[in-house]
């Protein structure tokens, strides 16, 4: 019993180490990751995108970002000019490393996401609470 139950917490530990590590890695490939501090300094002007759902984006969100949902934006991005910088962030960072790479893919080179995603942001925010 005890046997089958850490074989269990082991496979979902390396999973999840496993997941992190494909993160970061598709990431680097395809983005510019930005701390907290730098997104907030350098997205000052362009395009700011939230991929989360609208009602957190309704709730609270990064000051001047739209809202385009996840599934949205990776079916058509006809909204993001390539030729300007676009700034990502999605709740904690894991989503928006799919919708970097598929931006890159499709010619976006100028590709910018908030470390760690809103849960690590601390510069001006908008709240409707």
């Amino acid at each position: 019993m005890w046997i089958t139950l850490s074989v269990i917490i082991l496979i979902w530990l390396l999973w999840m180490v496993g997941s992190r590590i494909w993160t970061n890695r598709l990431l680097k490939q395809s983005a510019t990751v930005l701390s907290s501090e730098d997104f907030e300094a350098q997205s000052h002007g362009h395009d700011i995108v939230d991929i989360r759902e609208p009602a957190k984006f309704k709730s609270k969100h990064i000051f001047g970002a739209r809202n385009i949902q996840y599934m949205l934006l990776k079916e058509n991005h006809a909204a993001l000019r390539k030729d300007k910088p676009v700034f990502l962030y999605d709740e904690n960072g894991q989503f928006v490393a799919r919708i970097a790479k598929v931006l890159h893919k499709d010619g976006y080179n100028q590709v910018n996401v908030l470390k760690g995603g809103f849960n690590t942001y601390k510069g001006k925010v908008k709240s409707n609470q």
